[in-house]
């Protein structure tokens, strides 16, 4: 197989496809695979494009080179190629190297991230255990490896090992012949900072990309879209006076290429920090129909936490727990999501339960660590405590970095109120120069009820009489009296009618699956009940 040698490649399939067979024109297409697709991309998907389905249904390596492939592995028709142990075992150590990697990369275009790590680590392992001759070579296609490989993490949420993987990547592109290597490693590394909140680092992985020669086409929209969601979530995350030109720069929600997540991410963060969540979950709601989503990929966390975000905003508390619980693999960025949900509805012990939780993570990024430290300062401020003077210092010190706007644009203007009161001359005033030109939501403070006494009030509308909720809760009369009796002095009123009023403007009804997620939510660490909403 012919890993890096682009002149005998070329020479190769013109020769086949001079010879008008369409069986030896895929055979050699096969055998040169890397070489065609990296130096000669716009003959190979040409070629490809010719050939009957029926000889690609044979030789599925070429599905990576056919330009119908990612928009058909995103609908109708997911490509997911696998191989007979029996033809395994007569494949190549090159062969099965290219096989491995194709699989990879078609698993994930599927939307099946969780089976695209097994072949990343399939892949991994390969590079460890099997010394290959081409592997070794300055020109061979051991920086491609580990730069998919990388993008496959990334594509998981696993930022960090993703990172790892760049740098492994761009540090053998610079002995590769191939020019778009270290460009290509340098800017997924810098969406991959930018994810994690590294500004800086960012910055700067973008500012080094743009000195190396424009892609060649087969990476051109790889490093354009990179590039593009790196430089709209910097601008996100920091408010600049040019994020509506970064964010204009993006592809459409439904584009095929790997950054769509990260596109969607900017817009919807953009969006529920200018206080439009109605426009977020219309922007949510278009890139979620357009791709397959499976659990364990970043794509599935950005859509539930912003979907989570944009409820919350819009007062649809019932709807966004319902997907807090319908998760099933929940990532950090839906967690931070559930605890602000959580802060919302006064529901304090679901927050600080996660707040904790999240704090033993080593693995945060420097995004989550702020928030972490945010959302525990909101919730001292929620419960009436005094902000305490290090939190507030420490806020300080984040806010002034530049890197955390928009974040302090999603917080309430008492714990911005809090923060200012511990803060004096210059410290306040490089506090209020970070914070210029923020609109803060002025937090309500709403009736704390425990699971029993919602489930009880949201009984009121539909259950007629205090023996009807009984039954439908299989308990006395006189518990429930007793529960609406204190129900009834939480809220401030004295009848069933006023109780349903005052509930509805607080957003208080749920339905008995938002109740079950709540009291799942909060379980303690060693599953001691919390009595959520009780302070």
């Amino acid at each position: 197989m012919n890993l890096n040698d682009e002149v005998k490649a070329l020479e190769e399939l013109e020769r086949a496809i001079a010879s008008g067979n369409q069986e030896t024109i895929a055979k050699v297409a096969v055998a040169n695979i890397l070489p065609l697709y990296h130096e000669h991309y716009e003959l190979l998907t040409s070629t490809v494009d010719r050939l009957p389905s029926k000889l690609i249904e044979r030789f599925p390596i070429l599905r990576f080179g056919h330009r119908m492939t990612p928009v058909l592995a995103r609908t109708s028709r997911p490509f997911k190629p696998l191989i007979d142990p029996d033809a395994a075992r007569t494949m190549s150590a090159d062969e099965l190297d290219v096989f491995t990697l194709v699989q990879m990369i078609s698993f994930r275009f599927s939307g099946d991230v969780s089976a695209a790590l097994v072949y990343a680590r399939r892949l991994e392992d390969r590079i460890l255990d099997v010394r290959v001759e081409s592997r070794e070579r300055v020109d061979g296609p051991l920086w491609f490896y580990h730069y998919e490989i990388g993008s496959t993490l990334l594509a998981a949420g696993d930022s960090s090992r993703a990172l790892l993987e760049f740098s492994t990547a761009r540090q053998l592109g610079r002995l590769s012949r191939q020019r778009d290597a270290e460009r290509l490693a340098l800017c997924r590394a810098a969406l991959a900072h930018a994810l994690r909140g590294s500004l800086d680092e960012a910055e700067s992985a973008l500012a080094e990309a743009a000195l190396h020669p424009p892609p060649t086409a087969s990476h051109v929209a790889a490093s354009r879209t990179t590039e593009a969601s790196a430089a709209a979530l910097i601008a996100v995350e920091r408010m600049t006076d040019d994020v509506d030109e970064r964010l204009a720069e993006l592809d459409a929600y439904d584009s095929v290429q790997l950054t769509w997540p990260f596109a969607l991410l900017a817009r919807a963060r953009l969006l529920l920090a200018r206080q439009r969540p109605g426009e977020a979950l219309e922007a949510i709601r278009l890139a979620k129909d357009a791709h397959p989503v499976q659990h364990g990929s970043v794509a599935s966390d950005v859509i539930a936490a912003t979907l989570i975000d944009a409820l919350c905003a819009l007062g649809d508390s019932a709807t966004a727990w319902e997907i807090a619980g319908s998760s099933a693999s929940v990532g950090n960025m839906t967690r931070f999501a559930i605890i602000r949900l959580a802060l919302h509805d006064s529901r304090f012990d679901v927050a600080a339960a996660e707040i904790r939780r999240l704090a033993g993570d080593s693995t945060l990024s420097p995004n989550q660590r702020a928030k972490g430290i945010l959302f525990w300062a909101w919730l001292e401020v929620a419960e009436g405590a005094d902000l305490d003077a290090s939190t507030a210092t420490q806020i300080h010190r984040l806010a002034v970095t530049g890197s955390i706007r928009r974040l302090l644009a999603t917080v309430p203007r008492q714990l911005v109120d809090r923060v200012r009161a511990h803060l004096s001359g210059e410290e306040l005033a490089e506090f209020d120069a970070a914070t210029n030109d923020l609109t803060h939501f002025a937090m309500k403070m709403r009736p704390i009820l425990t699971p029993s006494e919602l489930r009880v009030l949201s009984a009121l509308p539909t259950q007629p009489t205090t023996a009807a909720i009984a039954s439908a809760f299989h308990v006395s009369p006189n518990t429930i009296k007793s529960q609406l009796k204190a129900l009834y002095r939480k809220l401030g009123c004295s009848t069933r009618h006023e109780a349903i009023k005052i509930a509805t403007r607080h957003r208080l009804l749920v339905h008995d699956g938002e109740v079950d997620t709540i009291d799942r939510l909060a379980v303690g660490p060693q599953n001691k009940r919390l009595d959520v909403g009780v302070h």
